[in-house]
């Protein structure tokens, strides 16, 4: 029950830890008498009672002992009732005031000063406790004030509280990573990805319609490729979701929807015609990404990576079969099919992975890079644009050095991943429509 009155009074404001968990000690508290909900003399006691938290170390800092002001509050907790909802709302807009981004013990303190909290303020004030002096010591930390008479013994102690302090204010203005809660989704469109994935992999591995076993093979990769796809593009928004752009949320783009996507002729359409074409996995331009909502150009480049790290994990999972003892013993005339498809889908995927993170304009390796660079630089490369990668698949196919080092370090990793060149060869050989 009281965690339920406190959840419910600190809607959508967010807590530390500390916070929490001195708000739940006075809820604690207030149940112990009966009350439904904390009341400003409970919070202060659970403050000034809260050893470690910022709050506790400003208050040392300016000199005073925390214990002597708990020795002075009422002990029923009497006085005029400040609804707790009122008090986080106070305590939220003065973690704003300060640059912080969640709510600690330090700014419920703070409001615990405020006129509408009588009993709470004149206690503070009494002990020599103002708001002024409390916002200087959070703020610029400075050496603390004297103390009464004969106090000089306590002057390092109240400085290496100060000291304490300033790391806690600092973790309060990093913005905190946002809830995931309601935010992630599976689309229909995926399931039904996931399920022809499934149902032609049964279908090749039992050998349920021999005479159209190639086809089945066009299926299964196409529709591991498309998940793959949106893997790697969901990557990108989670990240940047993670990062501060909100609005990949509202686009749909944390929903594995490929359909979602900004443009699904480049992201989808294109690499399905290549990959049937000639086997190759062309990489998608796909999710708009606000690049000024990210926290930093750091996060910016994490967002370039999550989607090769989509990639990644499906590399992995496609390759399992692969690396497990005695996966030789597996693979028989009856299901030779599903594995020649399956190793046609690492290569795929190895050769996504690596054509991603070459450095140039349009591809996710250029991406990584181009926060760190001169706006000249990166208004050069936005005018490039996606031609960039039709200039790699230009120099891939027509440059025989250039085409003979991607490809033998492609196959270098399907044969480190135990993925054997010879069913890779006989998957493309069942893709080619032509």
């Amino acid at each position: 029950m009281p965690s339920t009155v406190l959840d419910k009074a600190a809607a959508d404001i967010q807590l530390t830890r500390s916070a929490r968990e001195v708000l739940e000690t006075a809820m604690a508290d207030s149940e112990r008498r009966g009350e439904a909900e904390a009341n400003p003399v409970d919070v202060m006691r659970a403050v000034l009672s809260s050893r470690g938290s910022l709050a506790y170390e400003t208050v040392r800092g300016l000199g005073v002992d925390p214990a002597a002001v708990i020795a002075t509050l009422p002990q029923n907790g009497s006085g005029p009732t400040l609804p707790l909802r009122q008090l986080l709302v106070n305590a939220n807009r003065e973690a704003q005031v300060l640059g912080h981004y969640q709510v600690d013990s330090i700014h419920l303190l703070l409001v615990l000063m405020y006129s509408d909290s009588p009993v709470t303020a004149a206690t503070l004030q009494q002990s020599g406790i103002t708001l002024y002096d409390l916002r200087r010591q959070l703020q610029a930390a400075p050496r603390p004030a004297p103390g009464p008479a004969g106090a000089g013994a306590a002057q390092p102690s109240a400085r290496r509280a100060a000291a304490r302090a300033a790391p806690l204010d600092r973790n309060l203005r990093r913005r905190p990573l946002p809830t995931l809660k309601g935010v992630l989704g599976v689309s229909p469109v995926f399931v039904g990805l996931l399920s022809a994935l499934a149902a032609s992999g049964a279908v090749l591995w039992f050998d349920l319609v021999p005479q159209a076993g190639p086809l089945f093979v066009i299926v299964f990769v196409v529709a591991g490729w498309v998940v793959s796809l949106s893997v790697h593009e969901f990557g990108h928004a989670f990240v940047a979701y993670l990062g501060g752009d909100r609005s990949v949320v509202a686009s749909g783009y944390l929903t594995l929807n490929p359909l979602r996507y900004t443009n699904v002729l480049l992201s989808i359409v294109m690499p399905v015609v290549f990959l049937l074409l000639g086997g190759i996995a062309l990489p998608g331009g796909a999710v708009y990404i606000d690049h000024a909502a990210l926290r930093s150009r750091r996060w910016d480049t994490a967002v370039s990576l999550g989607g090769p790290f989509g990639t990644l994990i499906c590399l992995v999972i496609v390759a399992v079969p692969f690396v497990l003892p005695g996966h030789e013993a597996w693979i028989s005339d009856t299901n030779i099919l599903f594995f020649e498809a399956l190793a046609f889908l690492g290569f795929v995927e190895v050769f996504a992975l690596l054509l991603n993170l070459v450095p140039i304009p349009g591809l996710d390796g250029f991406g990584a890079i181009r926060p760190w660079l001169s706006y000249s630089v990166q208004a050069t490369a936005n005018r490039i644009g996606f031609a960039g990668i039709f200039i790699v698949f230009i120099l891939l196919w027509y440059v025989p050095p250039i085409r003979d080092t991607f490809f033998l370090t492609i196959f270098h990793i399907t044969d480190q991943l135990g993925i054997p060149a010879g069913l890779i060869v006989s998957g493309s050989a069942h893709m080619r429509l032509q």
